[in-house]
């Protein structure tokens, strides 16, 4: 249900949509006199963050020629919101001024061949704190906040996927910081009660998952989490220096960055193919060489007027291997389509749209003799073309087995790739009558995948290692039944928010 929900909006709108319900849930606990905060001063230090954010954006963005993201400093001012204390004294509201001028300003000078280097927030939050212009207190960790907090962050989580990392974040600061108290003479009960001032919730779970200063596979996140989290527990104190919330995750930032091996670039409308009569082929020509593996995603701005909830960003899976010319994204449109997809429909030979790098960790395992088993759910199968498409490049020689499951025949996408590569592959759809399938493919006749199905084909299953990609349920429902039969070793790719 909660998937289901979470997928018919955008990562970002499901972060600004989190942040809106707890800035009107805390205004309204002040007006209840629960919050010792001024509704005014809330709404007053919340305008003021946001028109310094979102103005200084768009100054930077003529200045540099870049495409601003109106959503992006909404987020950005929010939680800066909730970082510093509410307030009507003007003073106060000045230095919030030029906080949010240094946030929105450092998303277009710090960054690194289009790479944003720094968490814009938690970069201003440090810059202000080191000059002694503005304090942060980080208020949102109040105890009333502390179960809506939970509920938001989770929803984030789950949406970006990103509970591996920030789970190992939450886990280890809290057993760090109550680890703390206790040595500092506090009992565990009393320490499990502080534990609710600090913005372990709200950091982990809307400032660690910022997309675009995140290490690109799941290790390298797992990895900065226990970083971050050990700074964020423990300050060390350097002369009269003393490290902050705010510096652990630019420190976090740091690490992410000198994992990054890919750079934003441009990539120029070539053509468009169709797959299917729901599915197209985009082609772009890129404005560097690629360097990717087999396998990654890419996320795609794509501006156009009246966006809708889902946003001007979306990730796809390349289709196309490493060392091609060109970059190939294959998507899936439904009626109504989003304003997004429509945008991509409508370009033109020519046009141009920026992306934010090539990442992802759902790339083949280096040792050749593994065998392999696909499944692919839909328009899932984008990722194991690249796949192929590399291995048959490479000349490599690799026991592959593919379960494709579709609504029906005709959304049958990448064939002629699919029957070049050799591959054993298995159709799951239902039908009343026989299917022309290529020689040597086999249909099974059912709606979905089922235990049985991979047990009797696929009787090696449990010493494979298993590549799921395609919508939540179905990824969900399959990595069920691959446990059961005893399977150790699955990577899965969820085509969140089609």
């Amino acid at each position: 249900m909660l998937n289901k929900l979470l997928n018919r909006y955008s990562m970002y709108k499901v972060v600004s949509g989190s942040l809106t319900i707890l800035f009107l849930a805390a205004a309204v606990l002040a007006l209840l006199g629960v919050l010792a905060y001024s509704p005014l001063a809330m709404l007053a230090s919340a305008a003021v963050l946001f028109v310094a954010v979102y103005l200084t954006s768009i100054l930077c963005g003529l200045i540099f020629g870049v495409r601003i993201h109106a959503e992006s400093s909404f987020i950005t001012a929010m939680i800066l919101f909730f970082i510093f204390t509410p307030t009507l004294e003007l003073a106060s509201l000045a230095a919030l001024l030029v906080t949010g001028i240094i946030a929105g300003a450092s998303k277009f000078l710090i960054v690194f061949h289009g790479r944003h280097i720094f968490n814009a927030a938690a970069l201003a939050t440090f810059i202000v704190g080191v000059t002694g212009l503005a304090y942060a207190t980080w208020w949102v960790a109040t105890p009333v906040l502390v179960p809506l907090t939970f509920l938001l962050g989770f929803a984030i989580l789950q949406k970006t996927r990103r509970i591996p990392s920030s789970g190992t974040f939450l886990g280890l600061a809290s057993v760090l910081v109550i680890g703390m108290l206790i040595i500092e003479g506090a009992t565990l009960g009393e320490s499990a009660v502080l534990w609710l001032s600090w913005p372990i919730l709200f950091f982990s779970s809307f400032m660690l998952t910022e997309p675009l200063t995140l290490p690109g596979k799941k290790w390298q996140q797992v990895f900065e989490a226990v970083i971050v989290a050990v700074l964020f527990a423990i300050p060390l104190h350097i002369g009269d220096f003393t490290t902050t919330t705010a510096l652990a995750l630019l420190v976090g930032n740091l690490i992410a960055f000198s994992f990054a091996r890919h750079r934003s670039l441009d990539l120029t409308f070539k053509e468009r193919k169709q797959l299917t009569p729901t599915s197209y082929e985009f082609i772009f020509t890129p404005s560097r060489t690629l360097t990717h593996q087999a396998g990654q995603y890419v996320e795609i701005q794509v501006s156009h007027k009246s966006a809708d909830l889902r946003g001007s960003r979306r990730s796809f899976s390349v289709t196309s291997a490493p060392g091609d010319e060109t970059l190939r994204l294959g998507v899936k449109f439904y009626d109504p389509s989003s304003s997004l997809k429509k945008a991509l429909q409508n370009l033109r030979s020519g046009d141009q749209i920026s992306t934010t790098g090539i990442n992802g960790d759902f790339t083949l395992p280096k040792d050749l003799g593994i065998p392999l088993l696909y499944v692919a759910g839909g328009i899932g199968i984008t990722p194991f073309i690249s796949h192929l498409q590399h291995v048959m490049q490479t000349k490599q020689v690799r026991d592959t087995v593919l379960f494709y499951s579709v609504a029906n025949i005709a959304e049958l996408a990448y064939k002629d790739v699919l029957v070049a590569s050799g591959a054993t592959v298995f159709v799951v759809t239902s039908s009343d009558v026989p299917l022309l399938l290529p020689q040597g493919w086999t249909h099974i006749n059912a709606p979905f995948i089922t235990k049985e199905a991979i047990s009797e084909h696929v009787p090696d299953v449990a010493a494979r290692t298993v590549f799921i990609s395609g919508p939540p349920p179905m990824i969900d429902g399959t990595k069920k039944h691959l446990t059961a039969l005893g399977v150790k070793h699955i990577k899965t790719d969820y085509f969140i928010g089609y």
